[in-house]
């Protein structure tokens, strides 16, 4: 028989003698399971009143594992507290470094799912037969494919006994997302946005970010919320601004996503808008082809306070008052939606002397004291349509060709020469008028200008063209083709005869030299009579009307 002096050290058979076989005798020791320190026992054999030498037995203290550190991507530390692994949304394989406070062999342990359905597997177990107290193990973590964060429990097993575990949690699959994706015009509102991410699995800072510097990142949160700041407004010279929103992980880039923000596209009808001197309401139509129906909240604003704009949903109405000066002027207007500003509209008002027609701004009126004289050059008081009779106040003075000298345009005989001077009975040969005699900012118009006038335009004669004369004197509205609000009346003034300026056709034939002439003593001059309009030439020392146009 045999006989332990402890508890837990026990032999089988305990009593009646142990079993045989053809070696002799064999008898099984157990030990009970430690669950304190390391303890020391013995056991002696009994046999036909004789005992023998007591055997000594030892027992290590309880088994425990401890897991020193988790490393990843070869050489990182992994997230571990708490005995809980938080694996990264990245598949990665996980190194568990394993002390026990024993040694053992490696091929005594062993890891043990308890968790069914898991993700999570065990790529190696610990190994080896020599005795060690440090052993490693590697579990594999597939990337993320769900919004939860499962977990997986193991069991770390020395010889089927339980020593030790740890907890695998999963993070997130992660995304990233603007409540908008383009923003049309320019804003002081930040766009709102959302990422679903563990928080182990992103960057401690900076893990929202942008790659504009315009639109940036605003109030960002682990609980998955930031804000992309806008720009505020837009010129219409500025860019359209576009970013790139990223989600960053500890291990990289873990999503992105897009916003854009486009100033708006806008088209007018009319592109540019032209106002004859005396003022008036021009309308435009605004359209945008990005920003919907503009029906409201729109603005304009004019560059001169003789232009007024002012808008009701998507027209802009514009009043101009008149134009007093010798000049042409100009304005612009532009609009501003959803604070982005629109390109600018062109607004131009002729001067009270002059209207413009194929784009030569023509004078109104006819060329009364030239340019020499004292004073200055002046223009005809009066349009023809402004006056009865003889329309003397429309008339101007009469001319010879390339002589800055005016005469009367009423009376037989020439008179009242502006500045004084004689009437001449010979001829300039120069090849065009040699000294200017309009105004400043004016020159004479040469042939090919009239003949593109009488082309730009339609001729109306006035009262039908009959019962022009000295009483009644007539005269020819030219009115632009493509704007009927520009015209130009020509008065039947007459002319002066060669031979001592006599008069001739007054009231029923007007004729305007033109700057250059046909030959040494002729030169080009614009006809207007009761039923044509048209360029001749004829003879420098006859006394014609004149007529300016801006240089």
């Amino acid at each position: 028989v045999a006989s332990t002096s402890a508890e837990w050290l026990t032999t089988d058979p305990a009593a009646g003698g142990p079993e045989t076989n053809a070696s002799g005798a064999i008898l099984t020791v157990k030990f009970s399971a430690n669950t304190s320190g390391d303890r020391t026992g013995s056991f002696v054999l009994e046999s036909r009143n004789t005992t023998s030498p007591a055997y000594d037995v030892s027992q290590n203290g309880a088994f425990s594992a401890t897991i020193d550190g988790v490393l990843y991507n070869g050489s990182s530390s992994a997230v571990f507290a708490d005995n809980t692994l938080k694996a990264f949304s990245t598949a990665y394989d996980y190194t568990f470094n394993v002390t026990v406070n024993n040694a053992i062999s490696g091929d005594k342990l062993s890891i043990a799912s308890k968790t069914s359905g898991t993700a999570v597997t065990i790529k190696t177990q610990p190994g080896g037969t020599s005795l060690a107290t440090n052993h490693s193990f590697v579990i594999s973590v597939p990337a993320s494919t769900l919004t939860t964060e499962p977990e997986s429990v193991f069991d770390i097993m020395a010889d089927g006994n339980r020593i030790g575990g740890f907890t695998v949690k999963q993070a997130k699959k992660p995304s990233i997302s603007v409540a908008t994706a383009t923003i049309i015009g320019g804003t002081s509102t930040p766009v709102s946005g959302t990422f679903t991410a563990s928080v182990w699995d992103i960057k401690s800072t900076g893990y929202v970010t942008s790659n504009n510097t315009t639109l940036t990142i605003a109030d960002p949160s682990t609980n998955g919320t930031f804000a992309v700041n806008m720009k505020p407004s837009f010129l219409n010279t500025d860019a359209d601004l576009s970013a790139t929103i990223t989600l960053v992980g500890v291990n990289g880039n873990l999503g992105t996503c897009s916003i854009a923000q486009n100033k708006v596209v806008y088209a007018f009808n009319p592109t540019s808008v032209s106002i004859v001197s005396a003022g008036g309401s021009s309308s435009v139509t605004v359209t945008s082809s990005n920003a919907g129906t503009i029906s409201s909240g729109m603005t304009a604003t004019s560059s001169q306070t003789w232009c007024a704009a002012t808008v009701s949903g998507n027209i802009i109405t514009l009043k101009i008052t008149e134009n007093t000066g010798n000049a042409s002027r100009n304005a612009t207007v532009y609009v501003t939606y959803r604070n982005s500003r629109s390109q600018t509209i062109s607004i131009t008002q002729e001067a009270r002397w002059s209207v413009t027609i194929g784009g030569v701004q023509w004078a109104k009126y006819n060329l009364d004291n030239p340019r020499q004289a004292s004073g200055g050059a002046t223009f005809a008081k009066k349009l023809p349509s402004e006056c009865t009779g003889t329309r003397e106040e429309s008339h101007g003075k009469l001319y010879q060709w390339n002589y800055n000298v005016g005469w009367n345009s009423t009376g037989n005989s020439p008179s009242g020469a502006t500045p004084s001077g004689s009437w001449q009975s010979g001829y300039s040969s120069s090849s065009s008028w040699s000294s200017n005699p309009c105004p400043d900012g004016f020159r004479l118009p040469d042939n090919t200008e009239y003949l593109n006038l009488i082309n730009e335009c339609n001729a109306t004669y006035y009262n039908g063209g009959a019962d022009w004369g000295p009483s009644n004197c007539g005269y020819v509205t030219l009115t632009d083709k493509n704007n009927s609000d520009n015209k130009l009346e020509f008065p039947a003034v007459g002319y002066r005869n060669e031979s001592g300026g006599t008069l001739g056709g007054s009231g029923k034939d007007g004729n305007y030299w033109a700057s250059n002439r046909y030959s040494s003593d002729r030169a080009y001059y614009f006809n207007v009579y009761h039923n044509s309009v048209y360029v001749g030439n004829s003879s420098k020392r006859l006394g014609r009307s004149l007529r300016c146009i801006r240089q």
